[in-house]
């Protein structure tokens, strides 16, 4: 159970860095550059003490399509954040498990429970009170602002079916060499955009990047420690709907970021989807 708490923390962890950084006003390309960075160096170190030098082709070229994701899904993220905050950020990441589940019925044939169903019906509910709502700093819902949050929607959705896709491998073994190609393709599109686009790192930016970086390498660590010990039907929901609570109490508390009634009701629904999708 502790590690099921650990990867709850540092899940919702990476959520509440991303905005913290934004509230500081730091350098975003430079904070996620550093981030990818930090996370391949960590999987590439653990790579070199266990001698992982050849992996099969499947590992390098999943591995490297998840990066292109967590590439896109670390742009999408931004804007949500500042106009929505990040306790409706979490619930829509949250949601995006829908993606895979819908996958896992299309691709790989699993059968989809009623309860899942149920889920499923939620979370279609839950999305547009997301969206709709005001937000913790106001504003009314554009068009492009929708368009973005489905993009996250999507992308993030994107990351996680491809997790799943590599576990239907049945190359478990090579995990910390799929993080790495993941990490380190993720890591080259935001070092082409930082070139590109901004060029600017202070040490505050490269510390946050760190920071962030840590929070994806220990809620993936933890996630496997915990399906070490939990089975997954209690591990992914517990998880899901844990972020979404931690997130949105924290941005309460320490950035008074309040969801509207549409978000608070928008976030329960989501939490119940999550629980219901994952079962």
């Amino acid at each position: 159970m502790l590690a099921l708490v650990v990867s709850v923390v540092f899940m919702a962890g990476f959520g509440l860095v991303v905005r913290a950084s934004q509230r500081r006003g730091l350098h975003m390309l430079g904070v996620g550059l550093c981030n990818y960075l930090a996370a391949a160096l960590f999987y590439g170190l653990w790579i070199l003490r266990d001698g992982l030098w050849t992996c099969d082709w499947r590992t390098a070229a999943i591995g490297a399509i998840g990066g292109a994701f967590y590439g896109g899904g670390f742009f999408l993220i931004l804007a949500p954040m500042r106009w929505r905050g990040v306790g409706i950020v979490s619930a829509i990441l949250g949601l995006s498990v829908l993606l895979p589940v819908l996958f896992s019925f299309i691709l790989w044939r699993e059968v989809l429970a009623p309860v899942q169903v149920a889920g499923v019906a939620l979370a279609l509910c839950a999305l547009p009170l997301l969206g709709f709502d005001e937000g913790a700093r106001g504003g009314k819902l554009t068009p492009g602002m929708a368009a973005v949050m489905l993009g996250l929607f999507l992308v993030n959705g994107g990351c996680m079916t491809v997790q799943k896709w590599f576990h239907t491998t049945g190359l478990d073994g090579e995990r910390p060499v799929f993080f790495w190609y993941l990490f380190t393709v993720a890591a080259a599109i935001l070092l082409v955009a930082w070139l590109t686009r901004s060029r600017e790192l202070e040490r505050t930016d490269l510390g946050y990047g760190v920071l962030l970086g840590a929070c994806n390498v220990l809620a993936n660590l933890a996630l496997l420690a915990a399906l070490d010990r939990l089975p997954g039907v209690v591990v992914f929901p517990v998880m899901q709907a844990g972020v979404m609570i931690f997130s949105v109490l924290f941005g309460q508390v320490a950035w008074r970021e309040r969801p509207g009634r549409l978000g608070l009701a928008g976030i329960g629904l989501a939490a119940g989807a999550v629980a219901l999708i994952n079962l």
